[in-house]
């Protein structure tokens, strides 16, 4: 199993440490579980984050009741009890099981939230102060970025790794199963996938409405600087006035698609031909 290392961080520039992390994980009898999420539609409830919190708690205390050793990996995000996400789903999980299980948080120093102060580094947490064993790995180094550590091709063509994707996923989540299949290849498995479903957060929705609106007051008090060539502030109502495009579009995206882009309209898991090397479980 993988050492119980939890609190420490970890910069990886080659890769090496990563390797013999992996070679721990699947010592013995043990589950690795990556956690995946909302991509590019994010925020899920706040009561349907601690459903499925709950819900996720009790497959992990399952496995640890049958002396399986569990290690669970995720892509380091914050975690914002208000709005939450994935990153408040592993923090959750983290709270509840203290040093139970070792639990990986794993991103390049581009998403690190503390990079400002690098070199001095910290390992990433919950809001609660519950620390992560925190690896981190050079920006444009590694093909696939944080999927190329956290669903290695070793991890994936291992029948002790799997997938759990949690809430309204978005383009991100479709890359990363057809990765992981694609991975997984013809190897033994099973290669389990489980599908966690939750419509987008409304919450989130309308903060994504107060920025549109707090944009477009924005733009419209730089309206006169921006008619009189001022550079700065041209700059500025240009990059709001793409801001909101993109906001607006996200939007309309979630509407189309409640539950995601994994689901249609009323929640039923969309299957695909580039997923059949998966053992797929819709929750």
């Amino acid at each position: 199993m993988a050492a119980n290392i939890t609190g420490s961080v970890v910069l990886d520039t080659d890769g090496s440490y990563w390797e013999k992390q992996i070679d721990l994980m699947l010592a013995g009898e043990s589950v690795v579980i990556a956690l995946r999420g909302a991509g590019s539609f994010n925020g899920i409830a706040v009561d349907d984050a601690s459903s499925l919190a709950a819900w996720i708690n009790i497959e992990i205390a399952s496995m640890i009741a049958r002396n399986q050793n569990v290690t669970i990996i995720f892509d380091g995000d914050n975690d914002d009890p208000e709005y939450p996400d994935i990153g408040n789903i592993a923090a959750r999980i983290r709270d509840h099981f203290g040093n139970g299980i070792c639990f990986y948080a794993v991103q390049t120093l581009g998403w690190y939230k503390y990079r400002s102060e690098l070199p001095r580094m910290r390992p990433l947490h919950t809001a609660c102060g519950n620390k992560y064993h925190t690896v981190l790995f050079p920006d444009n180094v590694f093909p696939g970025a944080h999927d190329h550590f956290s669903q290695n091709a070793r991890l994936a063509r291992s029948s002790k790794y799997q997938q759990w994707y949690v809430g309204a996923c978005g383009e991100i989540a479709l890359k990363q199963l057809a990765d992981y299949s694609e991975k997984a290849g013809d190897s033994p498995g099973p290669h389990r996938a489980v599908i966690f479903r939750a419509q987008v957060s409304k919450a989130q929705e309308d903060k994504v409405r107060r920025k549109i609106d707090e944009n477009i007051r924005t733009i419209a008090s730089l309206a006169a600087q921006v008619s009189m060539g001022v550079d700065a502030a041209i700059k500025r109502s240009f990059e709001l006035e793409q801001q909101t495009q993109r906001l607006s579009g996200a939007l309309v995206r979630r509407a189309e698609h409640p539950y995601g882009l994994l689901c249609d309209k009323d929640g039923t898991f969309i299957n695909k031909p580039y997923y059949r090397n998966l053992e797929l479980a819709i929750a």
